[in-house]
């Protein structure tokens, strides 16, 4: 639904995104902090961290903001820099989520794979 670039230096990159996400169970959900491996092309990026916990209502479909860190592997920003002249890149996402209920919870494995344009990442074309 949306992007928002924070801080980014040659260790770090901060960012959020606003993402639709639908609870159809009849209680709320928490999910909880984690992290994730993330590459790109199948070259490994770094970790990818969710900074709070995101709490989802019951029943109900929500945009969500959800702030990101990055830390970076080596040479990762370089690296970077290369995709944004790529019309497509792969982005692959792995590692457990942690999630639950009241202190109920769980970890589930995710592997997320998705194909996107460099170029719906640029802050420089967005519009506030």
């Amino acid at each position: 639904e949306g992007f928002k670039m924070g801080k980014m230096d040659a260790k770090q990159v901060s960012f959020s995104l606003n993402v639709k996400l639908k609870n159809p169970n009849s209680y709320a959900l928490k999910v909880k902090k984690t992290s994730l491996n993330l590459s790109v092309d199948d070259g490994k990026i770094g970790i990818l961290a969710l900074e709070k916990t995101i709490k989802l209502p019951r029943k109900k479909e929500i945009i969500v903001e959800i702030p990101m860190n990055l830390s970076l592997e080596k040479g990762a920003l370089m690296r970077m820099l290369t995709f944004s002249m790529q019309d497509s890149i792969r982005l692959n996402l792995e590692g457990d989520v942690r999630g639950g209920v009241l202190f109920f919870t769980k970890k589930f494995p995710l592997s997320f794979s998705k194909s996107i344009s460099p170029k719906v990442l640029n802050t420089f074309n967005q519009k506030d």
